[in-house]
């Protein structure tokens, strides 16, 4: 089992026989995981330590930045990307589309991605 705790955060993950079995991250608020990652790990747990310890953090090492919630599942296009896109001048889904291919396939994140513009033009 490894743990790391401070102040407002706990994090907890429970191994048995290299596989990871529980994973438990908490903070005051909200916590800044890479799910998409730790969802990852459950199916092929990391192989060295340094990764092992990156994955207690809820984050991958380096720059890498989590990509958020997945909305185009066809071709793996996270919240982040598409926020970034329409924050960069993208306004329509066919913009969207043309930059990131989400809403190319099979356009079931479609209303996600209208949803997601909507969103930003209140905002702004």
């Amino acid at each position: 089992m490894q743990v790391a705790e401070g102040g407002n955060l706990w994090n907890l993950l429970a191994w048995q026989g290299g596989e990871l079995m529980l994973g438990w991250w908490s903070d005051a608020s909200e916590p800044a995981i890479d799910a998409e990652w730790i969802h990852a790990a459950f199916r092929t747990p990391p192989q060295n330590a340094a990764r092992r310890h990156a994955l207690l953090s809820g984050r991958k090492g380096g720059d890498e930045m989590p990509r958020g919630r997945i909305i185009c599942s066809c071709f793996s296009v996270g919240e982040r990307a598409i926020g970034e896109a329409i924050a960069s001048g993208c306004r329509t889904p066919a913009a969207l589309g043309a930059k990131l291919k989400c809403g190319t396939s099979c356009g079931s994140c479609l209303p996600e991605l209208k949803a997601l513009l909507a969103a930003k033009r209140v905002q702004a």
